[in-house]
Protein backbone atom coordinates (compact mmCIF):
# COMPACT_ATOMS: atom_id res chain seq x y z
CA UNK A 1 0.00 0.00 0.00
CA UNK A 2 1.05 3.33 -0.82
CA UNK A 3 -0.11 6.39 1.09
CA UNK A 4 -2.73 6.51 3.06
CA UNK A 5 -6.34 4.91 1.64
CA UNK A 6 -9.04 6.23 0.55
CA UNK A 7 -11.49 4.65 1.62
CA UNK A 8 -11.60 2.23 4.88
CA UNK A 9 -13.79 -0.50 4.41
CA UNK A 10 -13.60 -3.13 7.78
CA UNK A 11 -13.05 -2.93 11.09
CA UNK A 12 -9.45 -4.52 9.90
CA UNK A 13 -8.17 -1.79 7.81
CA UNK A 14 -8.35 0.37 11.06
CA UNK A 15 -6.50 -2.00 12.56
CA UNK A 16 -3.80 -2.30 9.83
CA UNK A 17 -3.80 1.29 9.69
CA UNK A 18 -3.27 2.00 13.60
CA UNK A 19 -0.32 -0.36 13.37
CA UNK A 20 1.95 1.54 11.32
CA UNK A 21 3.39 4.42 13.02
CA UNK A 22 2.88 6.99 9.87
CA UNK A 23 -0.84 6.26 9.80
CA UNK A 24 -1.70 5.78 13.54
CA UNK A 25 -2.45 9.95 13.76
CA UNK A 26 -5.05 9.74 10.74
CA UNK A 27 -6.53 6.13 11.40
CA UNK A 28 -7.46 7.80 14.95
CA UNK A 29 -8.85 10.85 13.82
CA UNK A 30 -11.01 8.25 11.40
CA UNK A 31 -12.11 5.92 13.88
CA UNK A 32 -13.06 9.23 15.83
CA UNK A 33 -15.16 10.33 13.58
CA UNK A 34 -17.14 7.06 13.05
CA UNK A 35 -17.28 7.03 16.29
CA UNK A 36 -18.82 10.21 16.78
CA UNK A 37 -21.35 10.35 14.13
CA UNK A 38 -24.62 9.80 15.47
CA UNK A 39 -26.29 8.07 12.74
CA UNK A 40 -28.19 5.13 15.07
CA UNK A 41 -31.47 6.67 14.25
CA UNK A 42 -33.95 7.91 11.70
CA UNK A 43 -36.78 9.80 11.06
CA UNK A 44 -39.36 8.25 9.45
CA UNK A 45 -42.63 10.54 7.97
CA UNK A 46 -45.47 8.61 9.38
CA UNK A 47 -48.23 11.00 7.62
CA UNK A 48 -48.65 14.15 6.08
CA UNK A 49 -51.29 17.06 4.54
CA UNK A 50 -50.43 18.77 1.12
CA UNK A 51 -51.17 22.61 0.49
CA UNK A 52 -52.65 23.87 -2.40
CA UNK A 53 -49.13 23.98 -4.02
CA UNK A 54 -48.34 20.05 -3.30
CA UNK A 55 -46.42 21.02 -0.45
CA UNK A 56 -46.33 18.44 2.60
CA UNK A 57 -47.64 20.58 5.77
CA UNK A 58 -48.63 18.56 9.21
CA UNK A 59 -45.84 15.87 8.72
CA UNK A 60 -45.73 13.90 11.56
CA UNK A 61 -42.37 11.64 12.20
CA UNK A 62 -41.06 8.92 14.19
CA UNK A 63 -37.61 7.93 15.49
CA UNK A 64 -36.47 4.47 13.97
CA UNK A 65 -33.11 2.55 14.90
CA UNK A 66 -31.30 2.84 12.07
CA UNK A 67 -30.63 -0.96 10.01
CA UNK A 68 -27.15 -0.18 9.50
CA UNK A 69 -25.17 2.70 10.92
CA UNK A 70 -21.77 3.17 9.77
CA UNK A 71 -20.10 1.25 12.51
CA UNK A 72 -21.91 -1.64 11.87
CA UNK A 73 -20.97 -1.49 8.10
CA UNK A 74 -17.28 -1.74 9.08
CA UNK A 75 -17.93 -4.84 11.15
CA UNK A 76 -18.05 -3.39 14.54
CA UNK A 77 -20.06 -5.08 17.15
CA UNK A 78 -21.20 -1.83 18.87
CA UNK A 79 -20.30 1.69 18.88
CA UNK A 80 -18.61 1.33 22.13
CA UNK A 81 -16.60 -1.57 20.28
CA UNK A 82 -15.23 1.74 18.15
CA UNK A 83 -14.76 3.03 21.47
CA UNK A 84 -12.55 0.60 22.38
CA UNK A 85 -10.58 -0.02 19.58
CA UNK A 86 -9.48 3.88 19.72
CA UNK A 87 -8.56 3.20 23.63
CA UNK A 88 -6.49 0.78 23.35
CA UNK A 89 -3.86 2.48 20.80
Amino acid sequence: MKGYPKVIATKQDFINLLAEPEFKAQALADLQAVYDLQDDTLERVVSYDTDDKGQMINVVTETVAAAMPRWKQLGFESRESVLELYNSY
